[in-house]
């Protein structure tokens, strides 16, 4: 049989080639790289949101501080230059300033209050700013020694000195020394004569109508009695009347009262009727009352009087025919007159944050 013999282009297949040597090693390092690389980045996205809460964190401190500061403010706050020492609150400290805006008399100013909170976290500083309008008020200025809204109504004169006059009334700002030894919105004034005396800078001064008792004195007898004004330290009654010779403080009396010897003392009265004055009375400070003024015997009164606050016709200042020994005390008038200081007030709908 013949031998088909060796076919050349029938052979057999070749065993496939390995892989190059060394590429496993250079994948497997990128891909580490690449989670490293998403590692870290995480990290960084985690580290910088942690950055940001802390720093919002102490921002709103920061704020709690600046509130704090402006509530101080509100507390503390007095005409006519009202300042606040730095307060420290919240591990922080708020710093406030005041920006006169508007006078609206002789005691009262509307202010633009900025406070600036700060917290200092190791190497950062983060502040946050809040203001506020605010009325400030500071306390009621007498223009004479005897102050009457709706003048005298009775004909009979009386005797004894009225003056306005206080040689060291300069020591005791704000009360403006020398004042009148009069000063009267309706009329007449008691009629000086052999047996009375006025005197003052001028002796009489016949205030504008155009001029309300709470513009020129700072008194706001609405205000003064309500819940929110000055506290009193003695409401009498049902309180007992405060103990002769006591520091400088303010007490009030509802209704008309009488006073007499033993309710002598010193600092502010108020009341809000009539107030009878009978023989032996002596007062150191401001005496404020709603209706008429009566003197019943001789008194003695270092500071000012004023009657006829509550308005309303009618209204007046009705001496008898006793001695009043009535001398303006500028110092007695201050002491007094801080007790009777309204607390600043916020104005609404003027809150604002400093960006």
């Amino acid at each position: 049989m013949r031998s088909l013999g060796r076919i050349p282009w029938l052979q057999a297949p070749a065993p496939p080639e390995a892989e190059p040597r060394g590429f496993a090693l250079p994948s497997a390092m990128l891909m580490l790289l690449l989670v490293s690389l998403m590692a870290a980045g995480g990290f960084l996205i985690t580290w910088i949101d942690g950055q940001s809460a802390r720093a919002f964190a102490r921002s709103t401190e920061a704020f709690y501080v600046a509130e704090s500061g402006l509530a101080t403010a509100l507390a503390l706050a007095e005409a006519p230059d009202p300042s606040v020492p730095p307060v420290s609150a919240g591990g922080g400290t708020a710093t406030i300033s005041f920006e006169p805006l508007m006078d609206l008399g002789p005691t009262e100013t509307v202010y633009r209050v900025k406070s600036l909170g700060r917290i200092v976290a190791g190497a950062a500083t983060f502040e946050r700013s809040v203001g506020q309008l605010m009325w400030v008020a500071g306390p009621p200025r007498v223009p004479g020694a005897l102050v009457l809204v709706r003048g005298t109504t009775s004909g009979t004169g009386f005797a004894g000195t009225i003056s306005g006059l206080d040689p060291l009334g300069g020591a005791c700002a704000p009360q403006p020394s020398p004042v009148a030894g009069v000063a009267y919105w309706g009329g007449p004034p008691p009629t000086p004569d052999s047996l009375l005396t006025i005197r003052g800078s001028p002796p009489e001064r016949r205030m504008s109508a155009a001029v309300s008792v709470a513009a020129e004195t700072g008194v706001r007898w609405t205000e003064l009695l309500a819940s929110w004004g000055p506290r009193p330290d003695a409401i009498v009654p049902p309180d007992p009347w405060p103990t002769p010779g006591a520091d400088s403080s303010y007490t009030r009396m509802a209704g008309s009262k009488a006073l007499g010897a033993g309710s002598s003392g010193r600092g502010a009265l108020v009341v809000e009727g009539d107030l009878t004055l009978d023989d032996g009375f002596a007062w150191r400070g401001l005496i404020l009352v709603g209706g008429t003024l009566r003197l019943n015997g001789d008194v003695s009164v270092r500071g000012t009087v004023a009657s006829g606050l509550a308005g309303g016709p009618g209204v007046a200042a009705d001496f008898g025919g006793h001695r009043l020994d009535l001398r303006f005390d500028a110092c007695a008038v201050a002491a007094a007159a801080e007790r009777l200081t309204a607390p600043a007030a916020a104005i609404p709908g003027t809150w604002y944050e400093v960006w």
